[in-house]
Protein backbone atom coordinates (compact mmCIF):
# COMPACT_ATOMS: atom_id res chain seq x y z
CA UNK A 1 0.00 0.00 0.00
CA UNK A 2 2.81 2.38 0.90
CA UNK A 3 4.58 1.62 -2.37
CA UNK A 4 1.42 2.48 -4.34
CA UNK A 5 1.09 5.77 -2.46
CA UNK A 6 4.70 6.68 -3.19
CA UNK A 7 4.23 5.78 -6.85
CA UNK A 8 1.10 7.97 -7.01
CA UNK A 9 2.94 10.92 -5.44
CA UNK A 10 5.81 10.50 -7.90
CA UNK A 11 3.44 10.52 -10.89
CA UNK A 12 1.59 13.52 -9.53
CA UNK A 13 4.80 15.51 -9.11
CA UNK A 14 5.92 14.52 -12.58
CA UNK A 15 2.62 15.70 -14.09
CA UNK A 16 2.82 19.03 -12.26
CA UNK A 17 6.42 19.49 -13.39
CA UNK A 18 5.55 18.72 -16.99
CA UNK A 19 2.80 21.31 -16.82
CA UNK A 20 4.91 24.04 -15.20
CA UNK A 21 7.89 23.79 -17.55
CA UNK A 22 5.95 24.68 -20.75
CA UNK A 23 4.16 27.49 -18.91
CA UNK A 24 7.49 28.93 -17.74
CA UNK A 25 8.97 28.70 -21.23
CA UNK A 26 5.96 30.46 -22.76
CA UNK A 27 6.24 33.21 -20.15
CA UNK A 28 9.92 33.74 -20.94
CA UNK A 29 9.20 33.88 -24.65
CA UNK A 30 6.49 36.47 -24.07
CA UNK A 31 8.75 38.64 -21.89
CA UNK A 32 11.78 38.42 -24.20
CA UNK A 33 9.73 39.28 -27.29
CA UNK A 34 10.09 36.35 -29.72
CA UNK A 35 10.71 36.64 -33.41
CA UNK A 36 6.98 36.60 -34.10
CA UNK A 37 5.20 37.60 -30.93
CA UNK A 38 1.49 37.81 -30.23
CA UNK A 39 -0.13 40.13 -32.75
CA UNK A 40 -2.92 41.24 -30.47
CA UNK A 41 -5.63 40.30 -32.97
CA UNK A 42 -9.20 40.23 -31.80
CA UNK A 43 -8.96 43.24 -29.50
CA UNK A 44 -12.20 44.68 -30.79
CA UNK A 45 -10.64 48.13 -31.23
CA UNK A 46 -10.94 49.75 -34.65
CA UNK A 47 -7.61 51.05 -35.89
CA UNK A 48 -7.27 54.48 -37.48
CA UNK A 49 -4.55 55.83 -39.78
CA UNK A 50 -1.83 57.73 -37.99
CA UNK A 51 -0.69 61.18 -39.07
CA UNK A 52 2.71 60.86 -37.40
CA UNK A 53 5.25 58.10 -36.89
CA UNK A 54 7.41 58.31 -33.76
CA UNK A 55 10.81 56.59 -33.72
CA UNK A 56 12.19 55.88 -30.24
CA UNK A 57 15.40 54.24 -29.11
CA UNK A 58 16.46 52.57 -25.88
CA UNK A 59 17.96 49.54 -24.17
CA UNK A 60 16.50 46.44 -22.58
CA UNK A 61 14.83 47.26 -19.28
CA UNK A 62 15.37 51.01 -19.65
CA UNK A 63 13.37 53.98 -20.92
CA UNK A 64 13.02 54.77 -24.61
CA UNK A 65 13.86 58.24 -25.92
CA UNK A 66 12.23 59.91 -28.89
CA UNK A 67 14.63 60.10 -31.81
CA UNK A 68 12.39 61.66 -34.40
CA UNK A 69 8.74 62.32 -35.20
CA UNK A 70 7.81 61.97 -38.89
CA UNK A 71 4.82 63.62 -40.52
CA UNK A 72 3.43 62.89 -43.96
CA UNK A 73 5.35 65.82 -45.41
CA UNK A 74 8.53 64.42 -43.85
CA UNK A 75 7.88 61.12 -45.60
CA UNK A 76 7.57 62.95 -48.91
CA UNK A 77 11.08 64.34 -48.41
CA UNK A 78 12.61 60.86 -47.95
CA UNK A 79 13.60 58.45 -50.69
CA UNK A 80 10.45 56.65 -51.88
CA UNK A 81 10.14 53.06 -53.03
CA UNK A 82 7.33 51.27 -54.88
CA UNK A 83 7.29 47.56 -54.29
CA UNK A 84 4.94 44.58 -54.62
CA UNK A 85 4.69 41.95 -51.87
CA UNK A 86 3.10 38.53 -51.60
CA UNK A 87 1.68 37.03 -48.41
CA UNK A 88 -0.01 33.92 -47.12
CA UNK A 89 -2.72 34.59 -44.56
CA UNK A 90 -4.18 32.31 -41.91
CA UNK A 91 -6.93 30.83 -44.15
CA UNK A 92 -4.49 30.05 -45.96
CA UNK A 93 -4.84 32.09 -49.14
CA UNK A 94 -2.60 34.26 -51.31
CA UNK A 95 -2.56 38.03 -50.76
CA UNK A 96 -0.78 40.60 -52.89
CA UNK A 97 0.02 44.18 -52.00
CA UNK A 98 1.24 47.12 -54.06
CA UNK A 99 2.72 49.72 -51.74
CA UNK A 100 4.62 53.01 -51.63
CA UNK A 101 6.75 53.90 -48.64
CA UNK A 102 10.22 54.30 -47.16
CA UNK A 103 12.73 51.54 -46.55
CA UNK A 104 13.06 50.73 -42.87
CA UNK A 105 16.85 50.98 -43.09
CA UNK A 106 16.59 54.45 -44.67
CA UNK A 107 14.23 55.50 -41.89
CA UNK A 108 16.70 54.36 -39.23
CA UNK A 109 19.59 56.13 -40.96
CA UNK A 110 17.60 59.37 -41.22
CA UNK A 111 16.74 59.13 -37.51
CA UNK A 112 20.43 58.70 -36.65
CA UNK A 113 20.21 55.04 -35.53
CA UNK A 114 23.01 52.62 -36.33
CA UNK A 115 21.28 49.60 -37.86
CA UNK A 116 24.14 47.33 -36.75
CA UNK A 117 23.37 48.16 -33.10
CA UNK A 118 19.68 47.24 -33.34
CA UNK A 119 18.48 44.10 -31.59
CA UNK A 120 14.67 44.27 -31.66
CA UNK A 121 11.77 46.30 -33.05
CA UNK A 122 8.54 46.96 -31.14
CA UNK A 123 5.63 48.13 -33.31
CA UNK A 124 2.74 50.04 -31.69
CA UNK A 125 -0.60 50.26 -33.51
CA UNK A 126 -3.69 52.40 -32.95
CA UNK A 127 -5.90 49.31 -32.51
CA UNK A 128 -3.92 48.35 -29.38
CA UNK A 129 -4.62 50.63 -26.44
CA UNK A 130 -1.86 49.31 -24.19
CA UNK A 131 1.45 47.77 -25.13
CA UNK A 132 2.96 46.93 -28.49
CA UNK A 133 1.29 45.10 -31.37
CA UNK A 134 4.23 42.88 -32.14
CA UNK A 135 7.96 42.48 -31.55
CA UNK A 136 10.33 41.35 -34.29
CA UNK A 137 14.01 40.55 -34.00
CA UNK A 138 16.38 42.47 -36.23
CA UNK A 139 17.77 39.16 -37.50
CA UNK A 140 14.25 38.08 -38.52
CA UNK A 141 13.22 41.37 -40.09
CA UNK A 142 16.39 42.78 -41.69
CA UNK A 143 19.09 40.12 -41.80
CA UNK A 144 16.99 37.34 -43.37
CA UNK A 145 16.74 37.50 -47.21
CA UNK A 146 13.10 37.98 -48.23
CA UNK A 147 11.36 37.82 -51.60
CA UNK A 148 8.30 38.75 -53.60
CA UNK A 149 6.92 35.73 -55.51
CA UNK A 150 5.01 36.98 -58.58
CA UNK A 151 4.06 33.39 -59.57
CA UNK A 152 2.67 32.51 -56.15
CA UNK A 153 -1.01 33.23 -57.12
CA UNK A 154 -0.76 30.76 -60.03
CA UNK A 155 1.41 28.34 -58.06
CA UNK A 156 -0.82 27.92 -54.99
CA UNK A 157 -2.87 24.78 -54.40
CA UNK A 158 -5.93 25.83 -52.38
CA UNK A 159 -7.03 22.24 -51.80
CA UNK A 160 -3.72 21.25 -50.19
CA UNK A 161 -3.04 24.70 -48.75
CA UNK A 162 0.53 24.73 -50.08
CA UNK A 163 2.57 26.08 -52.98
CA UNK A 164 3.64 24.24 -56.10
CA UNK A 165 7.10 24.14 -57.62
CA UNK A 166 6.21 26.94 -60.05
CA UNK A 167 5.65 29.41 -57.20
CA UNK A 168 9.36 30.14 -56.72
CA UNK A 169 9.96 31.13 -60.35
CA UNK A 170 10.90 34.77 -60.87
CA UNK A 171 11.33 35.55 -57.15
CA UNK A 172 12.47 39.15 -56.50
CA UNK A 173 14.45 40.26 -53.44
CA UNK A 174 12.59 42.98 -51.50
CA UNK A 175 13.35 45.21 -48.50
CA UNK A 176 11.10 45.87 -45.48
CA UNK A 177 9.33 49.22 -45.84
CA UNK A 178 7.01 51.46 -43.86
CA UNK A 179 4.20 52.20 -46.31
CA UNK A 180 1.90 55.20 -46.05
CA UNK A 181 -0.34 53.98 -48.91
CA UNK A 182 -0.92 50.53 -50.35
CA UNK A 183 -3.43 48.32 -52.23
CA UNK A 184 -3.93 45.01 -50.42
CA UNK A 185 -5.72 42.33 -52.44
CA UNK A 186 -6.74 38.86 -51.30
CA UNK A 187 -6.72 36.40 -54.22
CA UNK A 188 -4.97 39.07 -56.25
CA UNK A 189 -2.99 37.88 -59.27
CA UNK A 190 -0.97 41.00 -60.17
CA UNK A 191 -0.08 44.08 -58.10
CA UNK A 192 -2.19 47.15 -58.86
CA UNK A 193 -0.44 50.50 -58.31
CA UNK A 194 -3.24 52.53 -59.92
CA UNK A 195 -5.38 52.58 -56.77
CA UNK A 196 -4.13 53.31 -53.27
CA UNK A 197 -5.64 53.02 -49.80
CA UNK A 198 -4.38 55.34 -47.06
CA UNK A 199 -6.66 54.04 -44.29
CA UNK A 200 -4.00 51.52 -43.14
CA UNK A 201 -1.25 54.14 -42.71
CA UNK A 202 1.43 53.42 -41.52
CA UNK A 203 1.99 49.78 -42.50
CA UNK A 204 4.98 47.45 -42.09
CA UNK A 205 5.59 45.30 -45.18
CA UNK A 206 8.29 42.69 -45.76
CA UNK A 207 8.72 39.70 -48.04
CA UNK A 208 8.66 35.93 -47.54
CA UNK A 209 11.55 33.57 -46.92
CA UNK A 210 9.69 30.91 -48.91
CA UNK A 211 6.32 30.77 -50.71
CA UNK A 212 4.55 28.82 -47.94
CA UNK A 213 5.55 31.19 -45.12
CA UNK A 214 2.54 32.83 -43.43
CA UNK A 215 3.53 36.50 -42.94
CA UNK A 216 0.23 38.33 -43.41
CA UNK A 217 -0.44 38.65 -39.63
CA UNK A 218 2.98 40.29 -39.19
CA UNK A 219 2.32 43.02 -41.77
CA UNK A 220 1.28 45.40 -39.02
CA UNK A 221 -1.01 48.26 -40.04
CA UNK A 222 -2.00 51.48 -38.24
CA UNK A 223 1.52 51.75 -36.82
CA UNK A 224 2.05 55.03 -34.97
CA UNK A 225 5.29 54.33 -33.08
CA UNK A 226 8.35 52.10 -33.34
CA UNK A 227 10.59 51.40 -30.36
CA UNK A 228 14.08 50.37 -31.45
CA UNK A 229 15.88 48.31 -28.81
CA UNK A 230 19.66 48.50 -29.05
CA UNK A 231 22.10 45.86 -27.94
CA UNK A 232 25.11 46.55 -25.75
CA UNK A 233 25.20 49.23 -23.03
CA UNK A 234 23.73 52.73 -22.67
CA UNK A 235 25.93 55.80 -22.08
CA UNK A 236 26.88 56.38 -18.43
CA UNK A 237 28.42 59.85 -18.74
CA UNK A 238 30.04 62.44 -21.00
CA UNK A 239 33.05 64.71 -20.42
CA UNK A 240 34.78 67.54 -22.30
CA UNK A 241 38.51 68.00 -22.74
CA UNK A 242 38.18 71.63 -21.51
CA UNK A 243 35.90 73.09 -18.84
CA UNK A 244 36.70 76.77 -19.49
CA UNK A 245 38.32 78.74 -22.33
CA UNK A 246 39.18 82.44 -22.77
CA UNK A 247 39.31 83.62 -26.37
CA UNK A 248 39.20 86.86 -28.30
CA UNK A 249 36.29 87.71 -30.54
CA UNK A 250 36.74 85.91 -33.86
CA UNK A 251 38.77 83.06 -32.37
CA UNK A 252 37.80 79.38 -32.59
CA UNK A 253 38.47 76.27 -30.52
CA UNK A 254 37.39 72.67 -30.98
CA UNK A 255 36.01 70.84 -27.96
CA UNK A 256 36.23 67.05 -27.78
CA UNK A 257 33.52 65.04 -26.02
CA UNK A 258 34.15 61.58 -24.59
CA UNK A 259 31.19 59.29 -23.91
CA UNK A 260 31.63 56.56 -21.30
CA UNK A 261 31.77 53.65 -21.05
CA UNK A 262 33.82 52.55 -24.01
CA UNK A 263 31.30 49.74 -24.70
CA UNK A 264 28.38 52.18 -25.02
CA UNK A 265 26.43 51.42 -28.19
CA UNK A 266 25.04 54.85 -29.09
CA UNK A 267 27.63 57.59 -28.47
CA UNK A 268 25.91 60.29 -30.52
CA UNK A 269 25.79 63.76 -28.92
CA UNK A 270 24.26 67.18 -29.57
CA UNK A 271 25.90 70.59 -29.04
CA UNK A 272 24.31 73.85 -27.92
CA UNK A 273 25.26 77.37 -26.79
CA UNK A 274 23.57 79.34 -24.01
CA UNK A 275 24.13 82.60 -25.95
CA UNK A 276 24.74 82.31 -29.73
CA UNK A 277 25.39 86.06 -29.75
CA UNK A 278 28.56 85.43 -27.76
CA UNK A 279 29.71 81.99 -28.95
CA UNK A 280 28.40 79.49 -31.48
CA UNK A 281 29.11 75.76 -31.78
CA UNK A 282 28.59 73.36 -34.70
CA UNK A 283 27.73 69.65 -34.66
CA UNK A 284 31.43 68.75 -34.46
CA UNK A 285 32.14 70.82 -31.33
CA UNK A 286 33.86 73.75 -33.11
CA UNK A 287 33.29 76.87 -30.98
CA UNK A 288 33.49 80.36 -32.50
CA UNK A 289 33.50 83.52 -30.36
CA UNK A 290 31.35 86.07 -32.18
CA UNK A 291 30.82 88.77 -29.56
CA UNK A 292 31.77 90.08 -26.11
CA UNK A 293 30.45 88.48 -22.95
CA UNK A 294 30.30 84.97 -21.54
CA UNK A 295 28.50 81.84 -22.76
CA UNK A 296 28.21 78.18 -21.84
CA UNK A 297 28.75 75.45 -24.41
CA UNK A 298 26.90 72.23 -23.57
CA UNK A 299 27.21 68.72 -25.04
CA UNK A 300 24.50 66.14 -24.33
CA UNK A 301 24.15 62.47 -25.18
CA UNK A 302 21.20 61.63 -27.38
CA UNK A 303 20.44 58.59 -25.23
CA UNK A 304 20.01 59.58 -21.59
CA UNK A 305 20.54 63.34 -22.09
CA UNK A 306 23.75 63.31 -20.03
CA UNK A 307 25.45 66.73 -20.19
CA UNK A 308 28.88 68.33 -19.82
CA UNK A 309 29.63 72.06 -20.13
CA UNK A 310 32.45 74.46 -20.96
CA UNK A 311 32.40 78.18 -20.04
CA UNK A 312 33.61 80.61 -22.69
CA UNK A 313 35.10 83.89 -21.42
CA UNK A 314 33.60 83.52 -17.97
CA UNK A 315 34.59 85.71 -14.97
CA UNK A 316 38.05 84.97 -13.61
CA UNK A 317 38.14 83.98 -9.96
CA UNK A 318 40.56 85.69 -7.54
CA UNK A 319 43.30 83.17 -6.77
CA UNK A 320 44.77 82.52 -3.31
CA UNK A 321 47.24 85.17 -2.20
CA UNK A 322 45.81 87.79 -4.55
CA UNK A 323 44.39 90.99 -3.05
CA UNK A 324 41.25 92.69 -4.28
CA UNK A 325 42.23 96.02 -2.67
CA UNK A 326 42.94 98.98 -4.97
CA UNK A 327 46.44 100.39 -5.40
CA UNK A 328 47.38 103.20 -3.01
CA UNK A 329 45.37 101.74 -0.11
CA UNK A 330 48.32 101.20 2.23
CA UNK A 331 48.53 102.17 5.92
CA UNK A 332 48.56 105.82 7.02
CA UNK A 333 51.76 107.63 7.93
CA UNK A 334 51.47 110.89 9.92
CA UNK A 335 47.76 111.12 9.11
CA UNK A 336 48.32 110.59 5.40
CA UNK A 337 47.67 107.55 3.28
CA UNK A 338 50.71 105.64 2.13
CA UNK A 339 50.32 106.00 -1.63
CA UNK A 340 53.56 104.87 -3.29
CA UNK A 341 51.97 105.01 -6.76
CA UNK A 342 50.55 108.48 -6.35
CA UNK A 343 46.98 107.36 -7.15
CA UNK A 344 43.97 109.27 -5.79
CA UNK A 345 42.24 107.77 -2.80
CA UNK A 346 38.48 108.12 -2.34
CA UNK A 347 36.63 108.72 0.92
CA UNK A 348 35.44 105.11 0.95
CA UNK A 349 39.03 103.94 0.80
CA UNK A 350 39.96 106.26 3.69
CA UNK A 351 37.23 104.72 5.86
CA UNK A 352 38.43 101.25 4.87
CA UNK A 353 42.00 102.15 5.88
CA UNK A 354 40.83 103.60 9.19
CA UNK A 355 39.18 100.28 10.03
CA UNK A 356 42.40 98.45 9.11
CA UNK A 357 44.40 100.75 11.43
CA UNK A 358 42.10 99.93 14.37
CA UNK A 359 42.49 96.22 13.67
CA UNK A 360 46.28 96.59 13.55
CA UNK A 361 46.27 98.39 16.90
CA UNK A 362 44.28 95.60 18.53
CA UNK A 363 46.68 92.97 17.18
CA UNK A 364 49.80 94.84 18.41
CA UNK A 365 48.28 95.26 21.87
CA UNK A 366 48.43 91.51 22.46
CA UNK A 367 51.71 90.26 20.92
CA UNK A 368 51.90 87.16 23.09
CA UNK A 369 48.44 86.00 22.06
CA UNK A 370 49.31 86.64 18.43
CA UNK A 371 52.41 84.46 18.68
CA UNK A 372 50.38 81.59 20.10
CA UNK A 373 47.60 81.87 17.58
CA UNK A 374 49.77 81.90 14.50
CA UNK A 375 47.94 83.32 11.49
CA UNK A 376 44.42 82.71 12.86
CA UNK A 377 42.24 85.87 13.04
CA UNK A 378 41.21 87.17 16.48
CA UNK A 379 37.65 88.13 17.36
CA UNK A 380 36.80 90.38 20.36
CA UNK A 381 33.63 89.80 22.40
CA UNK A 382 32.15 91.72 25.36
CA UNK A 383 31.42 89.71 28.53
CA UNK A 384 28.36 90.37 30.68
CA UNK A 385 29.00 91.52 34.28
CA UNK A 386 26.87 88.71 35.75
CA UNK A 387 28.64 85.97 33.80
CA UNK A 388 29.96 83.12 35.95
CA UNK A 389 32.92 81.07 34.72
CA UNK A 390 32.17 77.41 34.15
CA UNK A 391 33.87 74.84 36.33
CA UNK A 392 36.30 72.59 34.56
CA UNK A 393 34.83 69.14 34.16
CA UNK A 394 36.93 66.17 35.02
CA UNK A 395 37.31 63.50 32.41
CA UNK A 396 35.79 60.21 33.28
CA UNK A 397 37.99 57.27 32.60
CA UNK A 398 35.61 54.93 30.74
CA UNK A 399 38.34 52.29 30.54
CA UNK A 400 38.46 51.95 34.36
CA UNK A 401 34.68 51.59 34.57
CA UNK A 402 34.69 48.96 31.85
CA UNK A 403 37.42 46.98 33.61
CA UNK A 404 35.54 47.15 36.94
CA UNK A 405 32.31 45.90 35.34
CA UNK A 406 34.15 43.09 33.59
CA UNK A 407 35.87 42.04 36.82
CA UNK A 408 32.55 42.02 38.68
CA UNK A 409 30.97 39.82 36.00
CA UNK A 410 33.83 37.35 36.18
CA UNK A 411 33.67 37.19 40.01
CA UNK A 412 29.94 36.66 40.01
CA UNK A 413 30.22 34.05 37.31
CA UNK A 414 32.91 32.13 39.23
CA UNK A 415 31.02 32.34 42.50
CA UNK A 416 27.85 31.15 40.87
CA UNK A 417 29.61 28.21 39.30
CA UNK A 418 31.11 27.12 42.64
CA UNK A 419 27.77 27.55 44.38
CA UNK A 420 26.06 25.29 41.84
CA UNK A 421 28.73 22.63 42.28
CA UNK A 422 28.21 22.81 46.05
CA UNK A 423 24.44 22.31 45.62
CA UNK A 424 24.99 19.28 43.45
CA UNK A 425 27.29 17.70 46.03
CA UNK A 426 24.74 18.29 48.78
CA UNK A 427 21.96 16.76 46.66
CA UNK A 428 24.03 13.65 46.04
Amino acid sequence: MRLRWLEFKFRLRKAVLLGLVPAALLSLLYIAGPGMASTGCGTGIQGVPSDTLVIKVGYFGGPYYTKKVYTLSDFDQLSQVKQAYTFIDSMPSVCMDAATGVRLTDLLADAGIDVNSVQKFYFYATDIRKGWYQCLDKSYLLDTPRYYYPNLPAGWDYEKGSSTLEAVYGAIRVDPIIAYKDNWQRYGEVPDFSVYDTSTRFRLLFGQKEPDECTAPQSAKWVHSIDVMLGGMPPAGVTLDQNAVNLKVGSTVRLTATVAPYEATDKSVTWSSSDPGVATVDHNGLVTVVGPGAATIAVSTVVGNLTATCIVNGPRETGPGQSSEPFGAGPQKNGEVDNPFGLPVSEDNRQHLAKKEITAAVSTAAPAASEQSGSQPWRVYEMSSDAVPLQQQKRQNTLDIFAAVLLGVLLLGGSGKRYMEHIREVVR
